[in-house]
């Protein structure tokens, strides 16, 4: 677990846990003995303890989350942790950390807990716990406000947001910054330069400005108060911060024990950690786990619309050689323009270093002829979504590409057997569908068609992975998972309005479920014509659906289509995509209402909108489209933004209660039609 070594006065405590160094019972345990250890070692002046030049730790292990089962349990955790890291600070020897990589969570209360802290350039530091719906438990609440100050502490505490290297030295968070290799013998001078310990939970120099103190804490709180009420993690997070500096920092961490205890009782916390383990799931296959992958040296992206080159910005993102094709030299010029773009808007908000774009630039070139795509090992169609389109592309892949080079289409909606018609060799033909920014969205679904061999899904697995996206195994079905399951949604927002209710209504029920944003809202970004071309496709493959509203009909035929033509559901300015109602819409709605409007309530709406992608869930389950249950939550998490507090559409189904679900169903397809019939394995499944 820690390698414990002494040379020339040092004791040098190496992390050994590979591969991530990840914090568990196990090590606190060798961690305290080996402190002990080197404090009664004569030979021993001051003590380092480190991990790697390019990793320290990836924090405590989250395994340990399925071993909390009680308020006892969690208490127990946190007190373990606080407890080993305080011995740490108690060493009567000089501790000095050396940090390199991402330093998250524990992986950072530990350095904190020493007395002096050196980090590698690059470093990032973060305190992500917020984002799984709780707090730091091993102290991070106490020592983070000693070292950086109040207002700093709140804002890393709260946002789960990172900082790099020179702002971690700027606020006092690190003592010194250095080259990777530089670590081991900066600790060691700065052991030998008659350095006074002091702890950091007796600093008071950051928060002894009780005004500054107060002004944080308002400004934190009106944070707090803007936030989902169901995650209550931010507000304990500050108690305990307020609790350590205004009675003491054994009562800060007492405080701590017990935010922590709170917050994993809650539903959003256990649903938050839940998907955390499924979306981990997802790309692991049993059935080709020992399936050796094409290696791919090379990618190719056919078409620079929208989706192309957000297809190829992903791939560079994630360091693949990439060639991208059009039939057009305008709009590869076009697609490289909105790349650069993107990645000198990243370098001003400094979520990249300036000299990354220029290397992640010279991965990618453009051409107009086919040939130029024949050396790829793995190449996607981005072209538009026409079965006709995409298979004039594949044909002509077929004529330039090795036999054994895997293509992939990133349809949304056509089934791959009508793609494959006419392939020569459509054993090497899978699905890719990216989501819409595809250099942002993390989820990948991969579509298997029956029959496909195990190597090229592991393929396609394994470059998902690669390129740092989450893939999610789909069988071959128009619509795959979140498709079929999102366009139901839209429609049904569009139902809402014809019988009655506010487009602002039926967008806040959204917001107030957890949406970052309502569906008419995001169907006027997405284009409303394009909700219309899907569901053609959809309707022919599911009946079941029913038929798309007149409104979403009319708008499309009188040219109102979103904010690409100023105007949808909404109206927008001119450079301005706030939305405003809009006198159109409205006269649609009037001729499309056979009889007058009626009052629906936000209870209603929200049913309605979330109930339809629970029923398609179940119907996905009957027909076997994925590997598993979880696999939906992860993918409606990622994929359409279902809240993850929540835990998925399928969990927040089973939180509700799947004889509530069936009731509810039941009382809209009577009063509503066929579409909301339940499907028979939620009648099997209800009460398991």
């Amino acid at each position: 677990m820690i390698d414990y070594s002494v040379s020339d006065g040092v004791c040098t405590l190496r992390l050994n846990a590979p591969p991530l160094n990840t914090i568990t019972f196990e090590l606190l345990d060798d961690l305290c003995r080996c402190i002990h250890r080197a404090n009664e070692d004569a030979t021993v002046e001051g003590i380092v303890i480190t991990g790697t030049p390019e990793h320290f730790s990836a924090g405590a292990d989250v395994n340990l989350f399925r071993e909390i089962t009680c308020a006892e349990d969690a208490i127990r955790t946190s007190r373990v942790f606080q407890e080993a890291f305080q011995e740490v600070e108690d060493s009567v020897k000089p501790v000095v950390a050396t940090v390199a990589g991402k330093v998250m969570g524990s992986a950072l209360e530990l350095p904190m807990a020493c007395h002096f802290r050196v980090c590698a350039k690059g470093a990032k530091f973060s305190m992500p716990e917020v984002n799984l719906g709780i707090n730091p438990g091993a102290g991070g609440t106490q020592r983070l406000p000693r070292l950086i100050g109040v207002e700093a502490a709140l804002q890393m505490l709260l946002t789960g947001k990172p900082i790099d290297a020179e702002a971690s030295l700027e606020l006092g968070l690190v003592d010194d910054v250095c080259g990777p290799d530089e670590l081991l013998d900066v600790a060691k001078d700065m052991l030998r330069s008659d350095c006074i310990i002091m702890k950091t939970r007796d600093r008071i120099d950051k928060v002894s400005d009780a005004k500054a103190n107060d002004a944080a804490f308002r400004k934190a709180e009106e944070v707090i108060a803007k936030g989902c009420p169901e995650i209550i993690a931010p507000a304990r997070i500050l108690e305990a911060v307020k609790t350590g500096l205004e009675e003491s920092f054994d009562a800060g961490l007492r405080k701590e024990q017990e935010v922590f205890a709170e917050c994993m009782d809650t539903l959003a916390t256990q649903n938050k950690i839940y998907l955390f383990f499924a979306t981990r799931d997802t790309g692991k296959i049993p059935e080709i786990a020992d399936v050796e992958p094409r290696p791919i040296r090379k990618a190719a992206v056919i078409g620079m619309g929208s989706m192309g080159t957000g297809i190829a910005q992903a791939l560079i993102m994630g360091g693949v050689p990439t060639v991208v094709r059009d039939e057009e030299q305008p709009a590869l010029e076009k697609g490289m323009a909105k790349i650069r773009d993107s990645f000198q808007r990243a370098v001003a908000q400094k979520k990249i270093p300036p000299e990354r774009p220029d290397k992640m630039l010279a991965l990618i070139s453009t051409t107009t002829d086919w040939q130029g795509v024949a050396d790829a090992d793995l190449v996607i169609e981005a072209v538009f979504e026409d079965a006709s389109v995409k298979r004039s592309v594949i044909a002509s892949l077929e004529k330039v590409c090795s036999d054994d080079a895997v293509i992939a289409s990133n349809t949304s909606t056509i089934s791959l057997d009508v793609l494959a018609e006419g392939m020569a060799h459509p054993e090497r033909f899978v699905g890719m569908h990216f989501f819409n920014p595809a250099y942002r969205m993390p989820l990948v679904e991969i579509i298997r068609r029956d029959g496909a061999p195990d190597r090229v899904i592991a393929t396609a697995l394994t470059f998902a992975k690669r390129i740092r996206k989450t893939p999610v195994l789909v069988r071959n079905r128009e619509g795959f998972l979140i498709n079929r399951m999102f366009v139901p949604y839209l429609k049904e927002a569009f139902w809402l309005l014809e019988e009655g209710a506010e487009a602002e209504a039926v967008d806040r029920a959204m917001v107030d479920f957890g949406f970052a944003m309502g569906p008419l809202t995001l169907i006027d970004m997405a284009g409303i014509d394009i909700l219309v071309h899907t569901d053609r496709v959809l309707t022919e493959a599911f009946p079941g659906h029913g038929p798309l509203s007149q409104v979403a009909t009319g708008l499309v035929e009188q040219g109102h289509m979103g904010q690409k033509t100023g105007s949808g559901v909404y109206k927008y300015e001119k450079g301005d995509y706030t939305p405003h109602r809009s006198d159109v819409t409205d006269r649609i709605i009037a001729e499309a209402r056979e009889t007058p409007g009626r009052e629906i309530g936000q209870e209603e709406i929200t049913d309605r909108l979330v109930l339809r992608m629970v029923n398609e869930a179940f119907h996905i389950l009957k027909e076997n489209i994925v590997q598993r249950e979880s696999d939906i939550d992860a993918a409606t998490v990622l994929g359409i933004g279902f809240p993850d507090f929540r835990g998925g559409v399928m969990k927040y189904a089973r939180d509700i209660g799947l004889d509530t679900v069936l009731t509810r169903l039941e009382a809209f397809a009577a009063q509503r039609g066929e579409r909301f019939s339940p499907c028979e394995l939620l009648r099997e499944m209800k009460g398991v």
